[in-house]
């Protein structure tokens, strides 16, 4: 038998490669974005908000609305956020930050509305409520100071001190309606942190506040409105 030349051989390869090409041409995958083929959700606590009117001395906050995609806690770039709108931009104003995370910033107007947007094909809303604030303790004392009066206006109240306080009793009393869920405090040199819980009341009869960045931090909860408040008492030592 005789061998075909090397030459011919590679010849023939060639042609052989050129003709299944033309035969049965190879097609380009299609290309589609991550948005358009992925399922993006908001969580279900989150498709319908009742916040606080800010207070007086506040010109406005904001909280931030997950956006998950199914079967994982990842969400959508920035970029595959489309068509952000608000009903009412006076009550909220949403905004997509750098890394794909949805604000939701409400100032001193009262109403309802709806923020929307778009990921790929679906559309995503959030209904948002804001009230106006009103104060969330019956009762904020420490020792014989009182300051239940200061959260009238104001989620956060700064005191300023030179002397230590020394032993006092902190009593602290929910309005009508209200939760305390969490609480942290800082005294001294010295922590006290409950991350989760469900009270109507606060009592600690040896606290002493003595440093220049103590604190009193109490989130709040309105179950018949669904609404979260954070408060803020700052004990600064001069």
């Amino acid at each position: 038998m005789k061998h075909v030349p090397n030459k011919l051989s590679s010849l023939l390869l060639t042609c052989m490669i050129l003709t299944f090409s033309i035969l049965s041409p190879l097609q380009a995958p299609s290309v589609t974005t991550e948005a358009a083929t992925a399922n993006y959700y908001i969580p279900t606590s989150y498709r319908s908000l009742t916040f606080y009117a800010v207070p007086q001395d506040l010109p406005a906050t904001f909280a931030t609305i997950p956006i998950y995609r199914q079967g994982s806690k990842r969400g959508p770039k920035a970029s595959a956020i489309k068509s952000l709108k608000s009903t009412n931009p006076a009550v909220a104003r949403p905004y997509i930050d750098k890394n794909g995370n949805l604000r939701i910033y409400f100032f001193k107007t009262t109403g309802k509305a709806t923020v929307s947007f778009k990921i790929g094909k679906q559309t995503l809303k959030s209904n948002i409520t804001v009230k106006n604030y009103t104060n969330p303790f019956r009762t904020f004392k420490i020792g014989k100071l009182n300051f239940t009066s200061r959260f009238h206006f104001t989620t956060e109240c700064n005191y300023f001190h030179t002397s230590s306080l020394k032993n006092q009793k902190v009593t602290i009393k929910a309005a009508k309606g209200w939760k305390i869920v969490s609480i942290d405090i800082k005294y001294g040199a010295s922590s006290y942190v409950v991350n989760t819980c469900s009270k109507t009341s606060f009592t600690n009869k040896k606290m002493s506040f003595n440093g220049t960045a103590d604190h009193i931090i109490f989130r709040m909860y309105h179950p018949k409105n669904n609404a979260y408040l954070n408060v803020v008492w700052n004990g600064k030592k001069e």
